[in-house]
Order: structure tokens, then sequence, then C-alpha cells
């Protein structure tokens, strides 16, 4: 609530939500704000996605289509006269290109005072930054900027420019009623259901197929684990355009049902359910707090993952996984071989996994701290620099 005793509204500006890590975290957020005082209005540019379908179904306003099919003076105009009649709005940009010269314009011809940059990137892969030149020059323009590790804040100030006194810490966070530690019914299910023997020992990587997460040297480590351990069996979510390349690569390596390639899934905790080890073996620049290794923590899952982005401050080494150097396939061979004859210390790294995500990175805790920062940059309160998230 305001200071008036009203409630609190936001403006989330996107260019789409399609699914994805970032986008599922903004979808987390929208039906969360509701219960905390906070109306949540979304604005795609381009068509809502979806998730935006999601959230429109779930009862949140959702605008789409103001950019058209072009940028010209219309986009711009069209989003100015939705924040004008919303002025006592805070306005949340998701660093997507075409939203944040836009949003911050808009905002300011408005009138919003309230502007808050929501970064998810840690550069991006084959470029050097997160952020075009048209976008750095926007960015002195938002009120705030959140990050979601101290490590990317850290990014955020020394590559991007971005002064730090602006930058508000907020870490994903993933529901962990959903994820969760899964029944010895709902695994044997889960095994049945993709039709894995009792006893075979499981890796899974649930990853888009893009170059950056590095399947191929997975694959390759998984043809090595089969020689080693019959009982291995790799499992794939995801799709990308890598899909036909790295299915090629897999009966060229003669893995043959030692590798599932699963597609997109919509029931990741059964799959998670299945699996005995998870792994993340991204090269270096991605990886800025990935929700998939939260998931398969909150899960109970240990986790094998390449140490780069932030996901040495998920994971300690050794506490809650293991993590490897990028691009190193023994060590990542070596690892899941490891823990595959030690099942006692695979339920030691997941439990200590499960009660570090209670802690630190449930969704429930994340939406308390946007709420504190939406709450603070109420334009009925005025910019609260003060703000602990």
């Amino acid at each position: 609530m305001n200071g008036t005793g009203s409630r609190t509204r936001v403006i989330i500006l996107a260019s789409t939500l399609v699914t994805g890590g970032a986008e599922a975290i903004v979808q987390a957020i929208a039906l969360g704000m509701p219960g905390r005082g906070i109306d949540p209005t979304l604005v795609c540019l381009r068509a809502p996605g979806e998730i935006g379908e999601r959230l429109a179904g779930a009862g949140i306003p959702v605008r789409a289509g103001l950019r058209g099919r072009g940028w010209g003076g219309g986009a711009l105009m069209r989003l100015v006269a939705l924040l004008r009649v919303r002025r006592d709005a805070v306005l949340l940009c998701l660093d997507h290109h075409d939203s944040i010269a836009l949003g911050v314009a808009a905002a300011r011809i408005a009138g919003l005072p309230g502007r808050i940059l929501a970064v998810h990137s840690t550069g991006l892969w084959g470029r050097s930054g997160s952020f075009s030149r048209s976008d750095r020059l926007s960015l002195g323009g938002f009120s705030r900027v959140v990050a979601v590790a101290d490590s990317h804040r850290d990014y955020l100030v020394r590559k991007e420019g971005i002064r730090g006194d602006r930058i508000v810490v907020i870490h994903n966070g993933v529901d962990i009623k959903r994820f969760r530690p899964p029944s010895a019914e709902e695994r044997q299910r889960a095994r049945w259901d993709l039709r894995l023997e009792t006893d075979s020992y499981v890796a899974v990587i649930v990853a888009a197929l893009r170059p950056e997460k590095n399947h191929e040297m997975l694959l390759r480590a998984a043809a090595r684990l089969r020689r080693e351990d019959p009982r291995f069996v790799l499992l794939i979510a995801g799709e990308g355009k890598q899909a036909g390349d790295l299915r090629e690569l897999a009966g060229v390596l003669g893995l043959g049902d030692a590798v599932r390639f699963l597609g997109r899934r919509t029931d990741i905790p059964a799959v998670l359910a299945a699996a005995d080890v998870s792994v993340l073996c991204s090269h270096p620049v991605v990886e800025t707090f990935p929700l998939s290794l939260l998931e398969s923590m909150a899960c109970a899952l240990p986790v094998v993952a390449t140490s780069v982005g932030s996901i040495p401050e998920m994971i300690e080494h050794g506490r809650e996984g293991i993590l490897i150097p990028a691009g190193d396939e023994d060590a990542l061979t070596a690892a899941v071989a490891g823990l595959g004859g030690e099942p006692r210390r695979r339920g030691e790294l997941g439990a200590r996994a499960r009660m570090r995500v209670e802690e630190r990175y449930s969704e429930d805790l994340m939406i308390d701290s946007y709420a504190r920062l939406l709450g603070g940059l109420d334009p009925s309160k005025g910019d609260s620099s003060g703000i602990a998230c």
C-alpha cells in the first residue's frame, strides 16, 4: 500500500513474453504482486507471447502490439498515451532491446518518475556486453536497476557503467511448493514414464539447445560415462536451433538409448524426479542466475555445473554440488561418474541444496523484495533511496 492507503500501480514493459527463465520470473512477480498491495499491468510492444497470454488468463491486465510493424513515432506516442492515464504508476522495464529506450522516453514524456530496469543477462552470447549503444544512452533514465546477484551487480558497474548506488540486488526465486523433493512413488512413476530402468544412473540437463550451453561437451562426456557404466542415461530437456546438430552428434558418438532428447517439457518437476544428478555445463559469459539450477536444487538434486557467471554464489563447491572449470570435459566426466557410485553423498548434497533454496532463493522471498522496491518508488511517497532488498 502507498502512503495514502491506496494500492501501488506498476506497469511491466516488455517486448514479448515467450517461455524463458527471465520471463518466468516476470510471471511469478506479476502473479504475486496483487497479494502484496500492488496492481500490475503488462504492456508488450509486440505479441504478448505464451506467458503474456497466461497472465491475461489469470486476470492480469495485458496490452500488446503497441509497436506495430515499425518504430516511427507511432509506438512511442501509443506508449505515452497509455502511461499518461497511469502516471501514478511505477514503470518496471525488462532488459529487452526494443523496450529500454522506448520505455525511458515514454515515461519521461508521460511524467512517470519511478522507473526501474530489471536486468537478467551478464553479456550476450557473441557480443561483448548486455546492451546496445542506444540502450546505454537510456540507462541513466532509470531510478533503479535490478541485478540478480552480487557478481552481476559488479559486472553492471564495471562493464556497463551503471552507478553502483542505483543498483539493487534481488535474487531469482523458485516456487518451492511446485519444485520439491519427490516421493518414492513420484520418482518411480517418473522413471516409468520415461522408460528408465529402476537401477539406471540418470543425469539431466534442462536448458535451451543453444551454443552457449555447451551440450556438445556433455554428449562427449556421456559417451565416456556410458562406456564405464552401462546404467548411465542422459536426459536432455529443451529445444532450440542446435537440436538437429546435437542429435547428429549423439548418433556419431553411438549413444543410442543412453541419451533421451525430451524436447520442450512443461512438466519439469516430473523430469527432475527421474534424475540422480543435474548438470549445467555452460561456457563463460552466460548464466547470470539460472532458474534451471534453482529448480534442480529445490528438488534436492545434487548439481554438477561449470563455475561461470553467478553460479558460485548459488552453489558452494562440495556442499550443494560440484563446480568444475568451464570447458573441462575430463572434470565433468569425473564429477558425474564420482557421484554415480556415491548415492549417500548425492543425498547429502541434494538435501543441502534444498535447504539453501528455502533459505535464500524462494519465489516468495523474491516477490517480497520486488514489492519493497516498487513500494519505495511509489510516486505518492517519493523516491526512497534506502531500500533494503
